[in-house]
C-alpha cells in the first residue's frame, strides 16, 4: 500500500489556534504544514505497526506545527528555545498534559533523545511510551521537508516492515540529497517500530519524460 502526502481538507480548531500561534512568531508556516501533512501519512500508513490511538494522531499534527517555534528567537538553539515557549506561553491555549507532551516532541525533534523518564519533561502517566513512538514519526516526517529546499514531492509506501519514501525533486543537488536521506533522523522510527527505512531520490523531470 502507498499514500501521496496531502492536506487535510479540514482543520480542527486546536490545530487553527496552534497554526495562529505559530504563525505570529515564525511568520510562514509552510514547512510546518508540509510536515504535518507528512507525519499524517505516516501515523495512518504505519498504523498496524505502532499501535497508538487517534488522539495521538491529533496530538502529532499539533507537534508537526508547533516543533519549529523556538527558530523565532535562535535558530542553533529552536527545539530547547520552542519548548520552554510551548510551556510558559499561556497565549498557547492547550492543557497541562498536553502542553508537557508537545514541549517534549519540540525539544526532541532533533538531537539526541534520551532515554524514557530522562528527559526532564514528561511526568509519570504522561505515556512516554507512547511520546517516544510519535517523536520518531515526528524527526522521520521533519527530515523529509526543509524549508531551504524546495520541497519534494513525496510517495510512501509500507510492504510487511519496510517503510520505502521516495522524493520527486525538481533540481537534483547533494544538498537535496545530503538532507533528504539522512539517516539519523529515522532511526528512532526503525528501533522502535522494527522497521527499515529507504529513502528514495528521483529526478522530477526524468520521470515525467519517461
Amino acid at each position: 500500500m502507498a499514500q501521496e502526502r496531502r492536506e487535510q481538507p479540514s482543520i480542527p480548531s486546536k490545530e487553527q489556534a496552534a497554526e495562529r500561534w505559530a504563525q505570529r512568531r515564525l511568520g510562514r508556516i509552510g514547512h510546518e504544514r508540509r510536515v504535518t501533512a507528512i507525519a499524517t501519512t505516516l501515523f495512518d500508513l504505519m498504523l498496524e505497526l505502532h499501535d497508538l490511538e487517534p488522539a495521538h494522531r491529533r496530538l502529532l499534527r499539533l507537534a508537526s506545527i508547533l516543533h519549529d517555534v523556538g527558530r523565532s528567537v535562535d535558530d542553533r538553539r529552536h527545539p530547547a528555545l520552542g519548548a520552554e515557549m510551548i510551556m510558559e506561553d499561556a497565549t498557547l491555549p492547550i492543557a497541562s498534559l498536553s502542553r508537557r507532551r508537545l514541549a517534549y516532541l519540540t525539544r526532541y525533534h532533533r538531537g539526541a533523545v534520551p532515554e524514557a523518564g530522562y528527559d526532564g519533561i514528561l511526568q509519570s502517566g504522561d505515556g512516554r511510551k507512547a511520546m517516544r513512538k510519535i517523536l520518531a514519526l515526528l524527526r522521520a516526517a521533519d527530515s523529509l521537508d526543509n524549508r531551504n529546499l524546495t520541497p519534494p514531492r513525496i510517495v510512501i509506501a509500507l510492504k510487511g516492515r519496510k517503510l520505502r519514501v521516495t522524493c520527486f525533486i525538481e533540481e537534483d543537488t547533494s544538498k537535496a540529497r545530503r538532507v533528504l536521506t539522512r539517516r539519523k533522523k529515522f532511526r528512532l522510527l526503525e528501533d522502535l517500530l522494527d522497521c527499515k527505512v529507504e529513502v528514495e531520490i528521483k529526478l522530477a523531470e526524468a520521470v515525467q519524460a519517461v
